[in-house]
């Protein structure tokens, strides 16, 4: 007597599924993990397909370090284009293109401190762990080394810049323009406040709204009127200070930082015409919107 294949049957994730008389497992978890995998493939094909043609210094010491801790998002050329970032919200520097963020110098270029502050602290609202990890020798030798990614960048700019407008492309002149777009300047002093320095909320206020809330919002919610963008040209979601979450960090003396030396890329200005206490005062005033005072 011939047997009559059953029905096929399907139940939700995990259930069996009956063919010719055959019961198939289906692990849709597997089926997932798949779909990731050919996602992450994907990405990595990206990153060596697209690139500049200066390659990575794979000789410098920082180069096992960079491929083994930052190479997965920011790319293995550096260009931010990692197999992992597409499943970040926030899209991971370019180190060779892009300024970095969070400094503490007034001239744009991240001291050897901070490199490392932000390797070690990490910056996890962006995705990017801490990197508690390592050792003190090996995180200032992975800061030289995107600093050293970031002077390529210089270096790939600087050549096209010479061949644009015609000039005969000289190559130590570049590296040596190359080095000084790389070098830090002077770090700010974090002031402290003075002896009859007082909060004011109403004085915080003031400053903000003269100087923060046509981007941040008049209530700190990032919802001014202002639409800003980076220096790319695409939008820039600004940061609703009432979550009290900071992507530069939450310490007072992080948030004077940004103040003061504002965020390179960004509309958000270096804010040198304050005094200490008027940073001070903003300070406490960015603190009693996040509900900190």
């Amino acid at each position: 007597m011939n047997t009559v294949p059953r029905k096929t049957e399907f139940r939700s994730a995990g259930a069996t599924r009956s063919v010719g008389g055959r019961r198939l497992r289906i692990d849709l978890r597997k089926a997932l993990y798949g779909v990731l995998i050919f996602s992450v493939a994907l990405g990595a094909l990206r990153c060596r397909t697209s690139g500049r043609s200066v390659p990575m210094p794979a000789s410098a010491a920082g180069y096992a370090l960079y491929t083994a801790h930052c190479a997965a998002c920011h790319g293995p050329n550096g260009l931010g284009n990692g197999p992992a970032a597409i499943a970040l919200d926030v899209r991971p520097r370019d180190f060779r293109n892009e300024p970095f963020r969070y400094i503490s110098s007034l001239d744009g270029v991240p001291t050897e401190d901070d490199l490392v502050q932000t390797i070690r602290a990490g910056r996890h609202l962006a995705g990017m762990p801490a990197g508690t990890q390592l050792r003190d020798a090996e995180v200032r030798t992975l800061a030289d080394y995107v600093r050293e990614i970031n002077r390529l960048g210089w270096v790939e700019r600087l050549t096209e810049e010479f061949a644009e407008q015609g000039e005969e492309i000289d190559s130590e002149l570049i590296k040596e323009i190359a080095l000084e777009r790389v070098a830090p300047g002077e770090p700010i002093t974090v002031g402290y406040p003075s002896r009859d320095f007082t909060p004011d909320t109403q004085v915080g206020r003031t400053l903000y709204m003269d100087s923060c809330a046509s981007c941040h919002g008049g209530t700190g919610r990032g919802d001014g009127l202002d639409k800003p963008v980076d220096d790319s040209g695409r939008p820039i979601q600004v940061r609703d200070l009432t979550s009290g979450a900071f992507r530069g960090g939450t310490a007072p003396r992080e948030i004077f930082k940004r103040i003061r030396c504002g965020v390179p890329g960004t509309p958000m200005p270096a804010q040198v015409a304050l005094g200490d206490d008027e940073v001070w005062q903003l300070i406490h005033y960015v603190e009693f919107l996040a509900g900190w005072r």
